[in-house]
């Protein structure tokens, strides 16, 4: 609570602390033995003391990120304590005010103000000042209160969004036995090893969904997986009841897409039972590929490895649509369009890591992903929609 009183005082709320039950004490005169009210010339406040007197004071300010606010005022047994803006007899010898603070950042600044006849001590935070005033019979006026100085910034400090936070990939590498999970730089493409499926089965095709779930494809089962990408458990989700799947993604909710090679076919894959759906045909032969949806293209990414050349396929239609021709020779196929950098990523046989221009299809090899079996290649990746703590933590 604050209350403003015609002498311009802005006091703040405080509590007194005082030797009665009533938690205010008394001087040699008892304020409950007096009716007088604070004369003309004192500057009264709500549950605040009366100044009346002639001191000097001084307000002073900091911001250190957080602080506590607090002022304890003393004086003679004199003109009394305001209470509710009326005076009485007798003084509040001791008292402390004291006002929970916000943080305010990194750096500190100090104001100072002078007072004129009457003393106020206190911190101001976010513009307001509170304090203890203490006097004699005198008028007292004040000059200008203290204010904060330079409270930093939240750069200071570090922000709620670590643009660190996600800036990886996991791949499936599936030629070693058995088969085991690694994490992928996106600058320069080295690999960490995060753990090994129960299973030799292959895993061409992963997906992160917007569930946080990692979604793959067995190959060999034919079964749509959850793996959790902490301890390589697997979940089966169910049969995805087509023949080659080289490509999921995420779609644009929660469920997922798929391209359906053996009959070249954009399908929609349940998360529920595994189960695809057509959705239409690509409209050209395709061989080894890889799917990724993208947020800025609401549309599917797709590269062909039968003719090296990236896609946008339509995910209402399944159509395929040329966007250009690649400048390199694919075998196998993983891409993926990462939601945090907003960049289209791929590799193939080599195991290296690559960038894909999405407007001309131009190859840049970001480095290699130097799996412990040095023959074994790459044909998928999977980026997170959000974040996944153990994968952050590896490596």
């Amino acid at each position: 609570m604050v209350w403003m009183g015609k002498n311009g005082w802005i006091l703040g709320l405080f509590l007194a602390v005082g030797c009665g039950d009533d938690g205010v004490s008394s001087g040699s005169e008892s304020a409950s033995d007096s009716s007088s009210t604070a004369s003309s010339e004192s500057a009264s406040a709500s549950a605040s003391a009366t100044m009346s007197g002639s001191a000097s004071a001084t307000a002073s300010a900091s911001a250190s990120g957080s602080a506590s606010n607090s002022a304890t005022g003393t004086g003679p047994d004199t003109d009394g304590t305001a209470t509710d803006g009326t005076a009485t007899d007798g003084t509040a010898t001791d008292g402390t005010t004291t006002l929970a603070t916000t943080s305010a950042g990194e750096s500190e600044g100090t104001d100072t103000g002078v007072l004129t006849e009457g003393t106020t001590d206190g911190m101001t935070t976010g513009g307001m000042t509170t304090g203890g005033v203490t006097g004699g019979d005198t008028e007292g006026t004040t000059g200008d209160t203290g204010t904060t100085g330079d409270t930093g910034t939240t750069g200071d400090t570090g922000t709620t969004g670590d643009m660190d936070v996600g800036q990886w990939l996991v791949t499936f590498e599936d030629q070693s036995s058995p088969t085991r999970l690694y994490k992928i730089d996106i600058n320069d493409g080295h690999s960490t090893f995060l753990c090994e499926l129960d299973t030799n089965d292959n895993y061409n095709t992963s997906t992160f969904g917007r569930n946080g779930n990692l979604y793959a494809a067995n190959a060999n089962t034919k079964n749509l997986e959850i793996i959790d990408p902490c301890t390589c458990k697997r979940t089966i989700v169910g049969p995805t009841k087509v023949n080659a799947l080289p490509g999921i993604t995420a779609d644009q909710g929660l469920g997922l897409y798929g391209l359906e090679t053996s009959i070249d076919q954009l399908v929609d894959i349940s998360t529920i039972n595994g189960n695809a759906t057509l959705i239409g045909p690509l409209g050209i032969n395709w061989g080894t590929g890889g799917l990724t949806w993208s947020d800025e293209l609401e549309d599917t990414y797709a590269i062909n490895g039968s003719d090296d050349s990236l896609y946008i396929i339509d995910h209402l239609t399944g159509k395929a649509s040329l966007v250009a021709k690649t400048d390199y020779n694919f075998g196998s196929v993983g891409i993926e369009w990462h939601p945090t950098t907003t960049r289209l990523y791929a590799c193939s046989n080599s195991a290296e890591l690559f960038t894909v221009d999405e407007e001309n299809a131009m190859v840049k090899i970001l480095g290699p992903m130097n799996f412990e079996n040095n023959g074994a290649s790459c044909d998928n990746l999977a980026a997170p929609w959000t974040p996944v703590q153990c994968v952050e933590e590896a490596g």
